[in-house]
């Protein structure tokens, strides 16, 4: 069984992240344990990209509407 401290292995740098301080680390973990905060930020997420596209989906010509099989 290979040793973990052999001569030969070397740990890599440690992730070095500027713009999270310590406050701010423990605000996030803070955030991700709130599972509504959570729900809740995915939820917004999904409906800012869904508005993104909303001149698509309700224009003077929709494009995913038809009434009677007109478009």
């Amino acid at each position: 069984m290979m040793e973990a401290r052999s001569p030969g292995f070397v740990l890599p740098p440690p992730v070095r992240r500027p713009w999270l301080t310590p406050i701010n680390q423990r605000r996030l973990a803070n955030f991700r344990a709130n599972r509504r905060g959570a729900w809740s930020f995915w939820l917004f997420m999904v409906l800012f990209v869904l508005c993104l596209f909303a001149e698509l989906i309700a224009n003077d010509r929709p494009v995913f509407v038809s009434y009677k099989g007109t478009r």
